[in-house]
């Protein structure tokens, strides 16, 4: 069974159908990815499974437990983490008090937690911050506060890791160098979904990867599978299919 499942989910804003009966899942031990053009729901869709945002309908089980009307905290106490598109660390901490202060909340509900100094010295170096674990996190480059925030996630020992857009800021070596690190999580048993723009990312580390298109997932399935999705052509990936012959014009682009 899927640590996350998430059921006919529904939500409305007014008049407009941000999220439309969107089901998916999520794996232990997997990388899954969640793609989609700007407006697609994607954020929307991750805010309801962090409890920022309330469905119109539809639900949202944690290993086998219906989550859906649980309050963020509650969330993270079972095991929910999250990074925002939008940079969200502690400016006037260092790097390493980003790390810790994530820990030491983490023991605050937990009291088989490890010693959070342990936590955020190990993660310090699993996440290759050591050469910046002083310096403050509003002085850092975009790259290394990305992984700030991705160690401040993970300093609550999260279950299910979520990422929005977490390459962006990050140069082609980091990225790869993140890559590396998302896929020894999953290795380790980490259930990770990520909301991302890169999809020759997304294509590389994901073990399957959720399509979403005006609030619908229109295409579910393994990289190989979506690749050659003329839906998903069509909608995202900037090929556009002649509907009769099924024939595709243009290059495929991120």
């Amino acid at each position: 069974m899927a640590l996350l499942e998430v059921e006919d989910v529904v939500v409305q804003f007014g008049g407009i159908t941000a999220v439309n009966h969107a089901n998916l899942s999520v794996a232990a031990g997997e990388i899954t990815g969640l793609i989609g053009p700007n407006g697609a729901g994607k954020t929307t869709l991750f805010n309801v499974i962090t409890g920022l945002q309330t469905p119109t309908s539809g639900s949202v089980h944690l290993d086998g437990d219906d989550i859906t009307r649980l309050a963020p905290q509650a969330r993270a106490h079972r095991g929910i983490a999250r990074t925002f598109q939008r940079l969200e660390v502690f400016g006037s901490l260092t790097v390493h008090e980003n790390l810790l202060v994530a820990a030491e909340i983490r023991a605050t509900w937990d009291r088989h937690a490890p010693s959070p100094s342990a936590v955020a010295r190990e993660l310090i170096d699993v996440i290759g911050l050591r050469d910046w674990a002083t310096t403050p996190s509003d002085s850092v480059p975009t790259g290394i506060a990305r992984l700030t925030e991705l160690g401040r996630a993970l300093a609550i020992q999260p279950r299910l890791l979520l990422l929005d857009e977490p390459s962006s800021g990050l140069s082609e070596d980091e990225t790869g160098d993140f890559a590396r690190l998302l896929q020894r999580l999953a290795h380790g048993g980490q259930a990770v979904m990520i909301v991302e723009h890169d999809v020759e990312l997304v294509m590389d580390i994901c073990s399957t990867i959720h399509v979403l298109d005006f609030g619908e997932v229109i295409a579910s399935g393994p990289p190989a599978r979506i690749r050659a999705d003329k839906a998903v052509q069509a909608a995202y990936l900037g090929v556009q299919v002649d509907v009769e012959t099924g024939a595709a014009a243009g290059a495929v682009s991120a």
